[in-house]
């Protein structure tokens, strides 16, 4: 068996290590790149998240808005119908000569006094 030389062992591991290296270096920059992408594409996605986020806040202000102004209507016109049915009642009843508490001279009931 020949004995192997330095330069002989210096060959062989540059035939081994010299691919290696390189696809180190690819890699490297594969991973780079795509890295460089990921940022990116995450920042992308943070600025329309935001703007997304914004205009569902604007939009659900303005439903709400619009909700307490019909609710508040609603809620005076309830009002407005129980003032009538009271309304009503009370004159059903002094016809009748039904119900109520007794009027003091002012016409307000005993009850309102109190």
């Amino acid at each position: 068996m020949d004995a192997i030389t330095l330069t002989d062992l210096a060959a062989v591991v540059a035939a081994v290590l010299g691919p290696t290296l390189a696809a180190v270096v690819a890699l490297s920059r594969y991973q780079h790149k795509d890295s460089t992408e990921t940022r990116r594409l995450i920042g992308e996605a943070r600025d329309e998240t935001r703007r997304l986020i914004g205009e569902a806040r604007d939009e659900t202000h303005h439903l709400i808005g619009e909700h307490r102004r019909e609710s508040g209507d609603s809620l005076k016109e309830v009002v407005r119908s129980l003032a009538d049915a009271r309304e009503r009642l009370a004159r059903i009843e002094g016809h009748l000569g039904i119900g109520g508490s007794p009027r003091d001279e002012d016409g307000r009931g005993t009850a309102d006094a109190a």
